[in-house]
């Protein structure tokens, strides 16, 4: 289940990073193998059913973030 949520949660436009923990070395192989894990049309259409309007459909920038700023200036020196 972890691996599949991790999947999903991979795939998702807006996401650049999971940041995830392990206990166990085998969490950890579990977890690097997630990201390899390509989902099918129906899996995909199965969570988006379970989860109903839960996932956020559209990127929604932080409460602060101005538009247009898709990344920090970068700094000279």
């Amino acid at each position: 289940m972890a691996e599949l949520a991790l999947a999903w949660v991979l795939r998702r436009p807006e996401v650049a990073a999971a940041i995830v923990g392990a206990s166990r070395p085998e969490q950890v192989d579990a977890n690097a193998k997630a990201s390899g894990i390509a989902l099918t049309a129906d899996t995909l259409a199965a969570i988006d059913e379970a989860l109903g309007d839960a996932p956020v459909k559209e990127p929604t920038p932080a409460p602060f973030a101005r538009p247009g700023i898709t990344r920090r200036p970068r700094t000279t020196g």
